[in-house]
């Protein structure tokens, strides 16, 4: 045997294990974060940055029996707010003085989607661990990389606390390999307990205009389904909404992949009003819109455009219903 061939044998039988050991431990920080995430109440401060936008922030997160509250503020620009409380969001607009409230079928926290650890994720993600930083605002982080499988979901990389497991910094990445969106924290506190005040909005929202977004949605069945969705993605939750704007109750899946989410609405056109049509992109996440069978149906997330394509392309009436 040729002594490159020994070599390139002798590489692979160590790299081997050393890739298997990177992965497991990938994974264990992974579920580490999940649960530091579930359980634990911090306020932080953070910049969130895009292609073309960045933006300071400051969250309260308050986890008590189990129940998430949060309060989400813009440091830049006119001072909006996000409060959470369980499955409902209200949303501050000062500049405009109004106030609008929605449910929401899914339950992620306002920082958005973040990698955590669930059975599945191996079947369509890599994760593996990538290496160490000694001071990232003045502590050791570890760094996590999460690589899809295939071309239907975005990639993550993740600097953790090696104190708390919490993530100090997250990067959301591009099949090209681009970050798309960067979450850095400048600030991080993790507290026993949150005092209620903190939980509160900052504006006096007396003389704001008050828009329910989702009033108490119709009891009746989501009478949608998607046929064929991409590999891995089901549906997670499905309510009927109503919005504003809307004249008839909009009906709206969640399919998830375990780690990715892409949001689904699907009303009857409106008359008067010219229907979306085609792809867009908001911050970090994109968009598609079309009309089938007199209904607009728009899907939003933070996945691949061809992700999006493929679930509008398969939405379908259910056999008892449309």
């Amino acid at each position: 045997m040729r002594w490159g061939a020994v070599a390139a044998l002798s590489l692979a039988m160590l790299s081997a294990p050393a890739s298997r050991a990177a992965e497991q431990d990938g994974r264990l920080w992974l579920q580490r974060m999940t649960e530091a995430l579930a359980s634990r109440s911090y306020v932080g401060e953070f910049v969130l940055e895009g292609p073309q936008h960045a933006e300071r922030m400051r969250i309260v997160h308050c986890v008590r029996d189990g129940v998430v509250s949060e309060r989400l503020v813009s440091l830049s620009g006119p001072g909006r707010e996000l409060v959470r409380n369980g499955d409902e969001v209200t949303a501050f607009l000062p500049d405009k003085r109004l106030a609008v409230i929605e449910r929401r079928a899914d339950r992620g926290g306002l920082l958005g989607t973040l990698p955590r650890f669930d059975a599945d994720l191996d079947r369509w993600y890599e994760v593996r661990l990538e290496g160490r930083v000694p001071d990232l605002n003045g502590r050791p982080a570890t760094v996590i990389v999460v690589d899809p499988r295939d071309d239907y979901r975005f990639g993550h990389r993740l600097w953790l606390d090696e104190g708390s497991a919490m993530p100090v910094r997250t990067e959301l990445i591009d099949d090209s390999g681009r970050v798309i969106e960067r979450l850095r924290f400048t600030r991080l506190e993790i507290h026993a307990s949150i005092p209620d005040e903190q939980l509160q909005p900052g504006v006096d929202p007396r003389d704001f205009r008050w828009v329910r977004q989702a009033a108490e949605p119709p009891e009746a069945p989501v009478r949608w389904q998607v046929r064929e969705p991409p590999p891995g993605f089901r549906v997670s939750a499905s309510a009927l909404q109503n919005m504003v704007g809307v004249p008839a109750p909009v009906s709206q899946l969640v399919l998830s992949d375990g780690l990715a989410s892409v949001s689904v609405f699907i009303h009857a056109t409106t008359e008067g009003r010219e229907p979306t049509n085609g792809a867009s992109r908001m911050g970090a996440s994109s968009a598609f819109s079309t009309v089938i069978g007199g209904h607009e149906v728009t899907a939003i997330g933070e996945v691949p455009q061809r992700t999006l394509k493929a679930i509008v392309g398969g939405v379908v009436p259910t056999q008892d219903g449309g």
